[in-house]
Formats: structure tokens, sequence, C-alpha cells
């Protein structure tokens, strides 16, 4: 699908402000780097590929961080993205939402992403080393939007009319 195609299927998107760089906290498990040698072609694409998530006023600026990030963990999860603090699985009733499944999928992700539960929750790992909640902070916030939207006639899809985002039953 061409990025215009992307821009347009996205009805959600996310802050136009950056967030502030969260702090990471000693002693919780961090995911090893991930080696392998990426060519500069395959650099710049995984930066184009994040960069879809941020609004142009910022590329320059977060091309700059995500290639530190590939540089330094051999992936781009969008640290900046990440909410501040630990997650954990709340009661449903602190969760935002227009219906209960939306509300308990909410529950459902932060609770796999909890510094007690997940095997690397800095870098959205659950399990087994490749079981990845979202595969960037990005995702994270942006299926936390959907979510949010979502109604009892909807669910999350990805069909040739969305892409990605809330499909209607119909």
């Amino acid at each position: 699908m061409q990025q215009n195609n992307v821009d347009q299927a996205m009805t959600i998107k996310l802050d136009y402000e950056l967030p502030a760089y969260p702090s990471f906290q000693e002693g919780i498990r961090r995911a090893p780097k991930r080696e392998g040698q990426l060519s500069q072609a395959e650099k710049a694409l995984a930066i184009k590929n994040a960069l879809r998530y941020i609004h142009p006023d910022h590329h320059g600026q977060m091309a700059l961080e995500f290639a530190r990030e590939l540089e330094a963990t051999g992936r781009i999860y969008g640290y900046r993205f990440r909410p501040q603090g630990q997650l954990k699985g709340l009661p449903i009733s602190n969760y935002q939402g227009n219906c209960l499944a939306g509300k308990a999928m909410q529950v459902m992700i932060d609770n796999n992403l909890d510094f007690e539960i997940a095997l690397y929750p800095y870098e959205l790992v659950t399990y087994g080393e490749t079981g990845q909640v979202c595969q960037n902070w990005m995702q994270y916030r942006l299926i936390k939007k959907y979510l949010e939207a979502m109604t009892d006639e909807q669910t999350l899809g990805n069909d040739e009319r969305t892409s990605f985002g809330i499909v209607s039953f119909s």
C-alpha cells in the first residue's frame, strides 16, 4: 500500500506533540542488542518505516533519534513513546473507551507489559524472547487510541478499506 493510502486510511493518529523521553528504571530486564548487519539501505528503510507514525514536522528530530536507537539496540522501539513508569493492568474502570471489549483489551496489553510479567518490558517482549505486544511504542499508543474509540459494533482489523484500524461489522 502506498504511503498516501496509509495516511488516508489511518483515521486515528499519534498526538502532534512529541512526548518527553521517559527514564528507565534500574534493574528491569532489557533485551540484548539484536545483532545483524543491516545495509545502509535497510537502515534507511527501517527509519522510514518508523517515521510513518510521526507527524512530518518531527521527522528530522525523530530520524536522528531512530538512527541512534537502531545503532544501539539493533531495532527501533520508539522509546520516546513509551509511557513513563511501570505499566500494569489496572481495574477496567480506569481505562477510557466506548465498549467493555476495548477496555478489556487495554487491560490485557498493559498486564502483559508489567515489569513483573514481561520478559523485556521496555522492548515490548512478553515471552520467549520473540513474542512482542507491538513492534514499537508508537504502535502501542495507536492501538490504545483505537481501542478507546472502538464500539461494540467494531473490531480492530486489517482490510483493504482501512489498512489497519477500526472495522465495522457489516
